[in-house]
Formats: structure tokens, sequence, C-alpha cells
């Protein structure tokens, strides 16, 4: 664009636009955030089957999602659903906080665009697809009942709380 006359410039953005349409989906999303095109990147996200999502790597769809979650809510709650998803699927338990932590996003999100029954729908599929992983389940029903907290206690808070119930508050 450094090179295009400042006139003919808008013709030209839409033109690269229009034609970045057929790349892949991480980098269509990339391209779309850091131009600023939220309209276009909703249509994207709004064309993209659920499972298509989940494929998609957190590095595009986290940016994405919180670009959204403002105006358009209910795109922003599929991606958070879906990078939830995607850690649970693939058996992450290292990582199953921030996939606690994206589905109560995602919840928020649903409540906000008043899609409830969406909402519910995750919650059955994780419930029946992930029963047997009880560090996850444990947390997602937390999520659920609207207990979760997305903010977890640093090291040094949890260090003092293990320190106390081991030797009492009056310790040097």
């Amino acid at each position: 664009m450094k090179f295009v006359p400042h006139g003919e410039r808008p013709a030209w953005r839409e033109r690269a636009l229009d034609a970045a349409t057929g790349a892949d989906l991480p980098s269509l999303i990339e391209l779309l955030i850091e131009t600023g095109e939220k309209q276009r990147l909703a249509d994207v996200i709004r064309r993209v089957p659920d499972a298509a999502l989940e494929r998609v790597s957190h590095y595009a769809t986290e940016p994405a999602a919180e670009a959204l979650e403002s105006t358009s809510p209910e795109l922003a709650a599929r991606l958070w659903r879906a990078q939830g998803f995607r850690i649970v699927d693939a058996k992450k338990s290292k990582y199953y906080a921030v996939a606690l932590s994206n589905f109560a996003r995602a919840k928020r999100c649903y409540e906000r665009a008043g899609l409830v029954a969406e909402w519910e729908a995750t919650v059955r599929r994780a419930l029946t697809c992930h029963y047997r992983k009880i560090g996850f389940i444990s947390g997602f029903k937390a999520v659920v009942a609207g207990r979760h907290s997305d903010v977890e206690p640093s090291f040094l808070d949890r260090a003092k709380a293990r320190w106390e119930g081991r030797y009492g508050r009056n310790t040097p």
C-alpha cells in the first residue's frame, strides 16, 4: 500500500481484502483483525462451522473473540467455546484452567447475546463427552453454576495459604 497513490488506496484496499477471502482461516482472521475490519471478521466467523473453528489455533481465535465481544457477543461466544473444546477434546489437562476460563467467557457472551439455549447445548456436550475428565468436569460445573473465577491466585498467595495451613498464622 506504500506505493499506491493516496486517492486509489480505498479501492486497492477493497481489492486486497477481497483477494484474501480465499486464504486459510487463521491468516484471514489475522488480516481482518490487523486491518480493523470487524464487520468482515464477523461475516467470516458467521459462515464458518463450529468444527472448523475448533481446529484453528488460539493465536488466531483469541484476538478475534476479544475484538468481537462488544459488537457481536454471539460470535465471540462461539470462538471462546471453540477454544475451550479444542483444549478439552485434545486432552490437554495441563491447560484445563485455560479451557474453563474460555468457557466462562463463552457463557457470559451467550448470556449477553440472549442465547441461553446455545450455552445449554455447550453444557450438554461437555458433560456427555467429557464426563470422565474429573479435573475438568468439577471446574466446568463451577462455571455452569457461576462460581468460576477467571483470576487464579498468584503463586505467592497460594504459598502463603499453604504456609498458614501448615504452621499457623503467627510464624516468622
